[in-house]
């Protein structure tokens, strides 16, 4: 006779069988990250066994024929699953069977899971659950096979779990704290993951992380996103990719999209969980291939013009930045030193924009006069902009004093310069500003974080519409206060103008931007200095054309 969990598991992987047939090998992502992953193996899942009952061979084991070498070594996933999926959804077990199993059968890669809730300890079963894979006491890594040969025993293990997780209970959390779930085995479990491993997150949300929740401070998407890079893949995005599964879930996707174009979205609406499993296994097939391959370097760009947007704080707390980056008071000239050396080392450069708006929200005009938004326009304000001009050209004799006229911004007490980025670039009012064949750069000066109800996926998605959706064609430098690292956040900061708060969010819509974000913490710094690394890292990207 089944018992109560074979026969759900029985009844999942029927419907799961039925539902897969029906949508086939080319299941579709609806909300996937740009950039599609390199071309690799096929799914191959003719032969799979929807209950996992019996292994595989290696090719060639029985005919004789050459045995297949693994894409890679191995694919450690680190599974967190909110307690509401484990309660509301059938297929999230048969649905990661199948993955797993044609991750091995597929890859060759030995494949190792470390399942979790979404809480800062690391889930440990009161029923055994682990020894049902034939682990020892204190032992919560399931081995699902290697070498093209899969181990159904875990599997009874997982099924296990999710049972046992939709009693899940604590004081402390609602088991939805993904970030802290995926985080601190990380953390405190110093076999997980292994030393060369491609990690793989595997987020399954009800709905998105519990920011505010487990850890408010440090369970940010940027701030995950750089730990899990450095922790587990050392920087490396071909380690690194995340399966992300939730509704309106913003910040889970703002993570996975940060590690590598390898990471998949999908939304609860959209997609059921099994085929977006399913569909994501492609991709991690992909990059497990793709794992060894040369280090993907931005091309490099004939950078014959650029289009520099600025989004300065004008809040009183901010005058010595502005006059640092105008070149008051006796500051260095920051930004004429910035466009001298650029033209020196860019010899082709043939012309430059600059346009500088503020952090007041719904005011993203372009600046033509000093002291906007809140400074009415007047003859003593103006800048001496061309008529229908809402940007600086350069090179110009007067593009100093120019420049030192624009950026003079002054603004409200609730700032949102990401949300004002975007929303600039597509302003109408600001059409002509980026061309078709320019090199967008974005700075941001503030010392306080964005404050904005605008999903960071929605800003990211609107600055790189200005550029057709070409990542490469931006550059994106933020000048705030540091958060710190996932292990210390920090706070308040103080430092040559004075205090900041951390930029949470704006350093997770940084992060979006992979290797074309960078953050420079505004108290450690002048901004001579911080000009100095953002002229490098233009030209780090730019190059003559021969």
């Amino acid at each position: 006779m089944l018992t109560g969990m074979e026969y759900r598991r029985l009844v999942a992987s029927l419907a799961l069988g039925m539902a897969l047939a029906s949508c086939g090998d080319d299941a579709t992502n609806p909300t996937t990250s740009d950039g599609d992953p390199s071309e690799g193996p096929g799914l191959g899942t003719e032969g799979f066994d929807a209950t996992g009952e019996t292994g595989g061979e290696s090719e060639g084991a029985s005919t004789g024929e050459e045995v297949k070498e693994p894409l890679c070594d191995q694919l450690d996933i680190s599974l967190v699953i909110d307690p509401l999926v484990a309660q509301g959804d059938y297929y999230v077990e048969p649905g990661l069977a199948q993955m797993l199993f044609t991750l091995v059968r597929e890859t060759g890669a030995r494949v190792r899971v470390l399942p979790n809730a979404g809480t800062e300890g690391i889930y440990q079963s009161q029923n055994d659950c682990f020894a049902l894979a034939g682990n020892e006491p204190g032992d919560p890594i399931l081995v699902f096979g290697e070498d093209f040969v899969v181990d159904p025993a875990p599997r009874d293990a997982l099924a296990c779990l999710l049972e046992e997780l939709e009693g899940y209970s604590s004081p402390l959390d609602y088991g939805d704290g993904m970030f802290a779930g995926l985080m601190f085995p990380v953390l405190l479990d110093d076999r997980w993951p292994a030393e060369g491993a491609i990690g793989v997150p595997v987020l399954l949300a009800g709905e998105d992380n519990n920011t505010y929740g487990i850890g408010g401070m440090y369970n940010r998407p940027g701030m995950a996103s750089e730990a899990y890079l450095r922790l587990v893949a050392d920087d490396d995005r071909r380690r690194a990719l995340a399966f992300t599964y939730g509704e309106q879930a913003d910040r889970i996707e703002t993570f996975g999209v940060s590690l590598s174009p390898f990471s998949r979205h999908y939304e609860r609406d959209e997609l059921d969980i099994a085929s977006a499993l399913h569909d994501f296994t492609q991709s991690a097939i992909a990059a497990c291939a793709a794992h060894d391959e040369p280090v993907d370097k931005s091309p490099e760009l004939a950078c014959k013009r650029l289009d520099i947007l600025f989004v300065i704080d004008g809040s009183g707390s901010m005058d010595d930045e502005q006059k640092a980056l105008q070149g008051k008071d006796g500051n260095p000239p920051v930004f004429a030193d910035f466009t001298d050396a650029l033209l020196e080392q860019l010899v082709d450069v043939e012309d430059f924009h600059v346009g500088v708006v503020s952090v007041q929200p719904d005011a993203t005009r372009l600046h033509t006069h000093s002291g906007q938004p809140l400074i009415e326009e007047s003859p003593e304000t103006d800048c001496g902009l061309p008529p229908g001009q809402r940007w600086l050209v350069g090179p110009s004799p007067t593009l100093e004093e120019d420049f030192a006229c624009i950026a003079r911004t002054r603004s409200d007490m609730v700032e949102v310069p990401m949300r004002n980025a975007a929303e600039a670039l597509a302003n109408p009012d600001n059409a002509g500003f980026v061309r078709d064949d320019s090199l967008l750069v974005v700075v941001v000066v503030t010392d306080e974080d964005d404050q904005t109800y605008m999903p960071s996926m929605e800003i990211r998605e609107t600055i790189l519409d200005a550029v057709g959706g070409d990542l490469e064609r931006v550059l994106m430098l933020a000048i705030a206060g540091d958060q710190g690292v996932y292990e210390m956040p920090k706070t308040t900061c103080g430092g040559p103008y004075g205090t900041a708060v951390p930029g949470r969010k704006i350093t997770s819509v940084v992060r979006s931007m992979r290797d074309r974000g960078f953050f420079q913490d505004i108290c450690e710094d002048d901004m001579a200095k911080t000009f100095e690394d953002l002229l490098a890292a233009v030209l780090s990207v730019c190059t003559p054309e021969p």
